[in-house]
């Protein structure tokens, strides 16, 4: 195959894309495929790279955060005739990264949600008891996340962006990746002296990742389950991971959907994949393998 990768973007998850995107080209590049790329920093694309994807078997996509993942990379791309991407459709993708919109949407399929409120720049915080957690509406990687536990913390806070409030949830923190339509093993993610904020997801040894996750059976599908509805009521396909921490009375609470998640060597899905018997080459491979059936067919071909 021909795989051409999109990866870098302007957002704060730059660094952790081109990181993405190292690990699938090498991987890709061992199974014996051509593999060309682009760091993609916004705008529009060269007459010589639209060409290059089109005459491409599929567009990996290895950008996260910012146009990479909110549905507007995947508007600019449908909209050049090219449809044989990896990942989400840009609705599907836009929804995903809208924390607050993501939400009220899996809320309404009968998933588990902390209640919250948004706090809008100038605004007063918003009547909620402490401990409270405050995080952009979108963005991933615990970028911009803050946690409150004191009045004086607020004081002298001023957000420069709109913030989703939420009440701090105390207990486990879990993930569950969902893998061309087959659901992965619970991970247990347990940060190491602290939060689990960017530094502690990608730094080694920032947090113990313990999958499968040392639960029960029922709260094993209970997750699952959980994972899979979310990902149905958001409209994603191909790849997601779904994030879930516990109340105080241990029930699993959604955090956010993350359409394009990443595949470093400290990422979540790719741990899971493995603990199905799913090689890193091969999660790479058939995620390219599903975009190209979405290829359109040239007539004369």
């Amino acid at each position: 195959m021909h795989i051409f990768l999109l990866y870098g973007g302007v957002s704060s998850e730059r660094e952790v894309s081109i990181s993405t995107a190292r690990r699938v080209s090498e991987a890709l590049k061992e199974r014996g495929h051509k593999v060309d790329g682009l760091d993609w920093q916004g705008g529009a694309f060269p007459a010589d790279v639209l060409l290059a994807m089109h005459e491409a078997d599929a567009v990996f996509l290895a950008l996260h955060g910012g146009d990479g993942e909110n549905g507007q990379l995947q508007t600019a791309l449908e909209g050049e005739g090219i449809f044989h991407y990896t990942g989400s459709a840009p609705l599907a993708s836009s929804l995903a990264m809208n924390k607050q919109a993501a939400k009220e949407r899996v809320l309404s399929a009968g998933v588990p949600v902390a209640s919250g409120a948004l706090w809008q720049p100038g605004e007063k915080v918003p009547p909620m008891r402490l401990p409270m957690v405050a995080k952009p509406i979108s963005g991933g990687s615990s970028v911009g996340l803050h946690i409150f536990r004191a009045e004086g913390e607020l004081a002298h806070f001023c957000p420069e962006e709109p913030l989703l409030c939420e009440r701090y949830l105390p207990g486990r923190e879990y993930t569950v990746g969902i893998l061309l339509g087959r659901v992965l093993p619970v991970v247990e993610i347990c940060p190491v002296g602290g939060d689990y904020d960017y530094a502690h997801k990608y730094t080694v040894g920032g947090a113990r990742e313990i999958c499968p996750a040392e639960i029960s059976l029922a709260k094993t599908a209970f997750l699952q389950g959980m994972a899979l509805a979310a990902s149905d009521a958001l409209g994603l396909r191909d790849v997601a991971r779904i994030d879930f921490k516990e109340d105080s009375e241990g029930m699993p609470c959604f955090l956010e959907a993350n359409s394009l998640p990443g595949l470093t060597a400290t990422s979540l899905l790719p741990l899971a994949a493995a603990q199905m018997g799913i090689s890193f080459p091969d999660l790479c491979l058939g995620l390219a393998e599903r975009a190209a059936r979405r290829k359109p067919c040239i007539q004369g071909e």
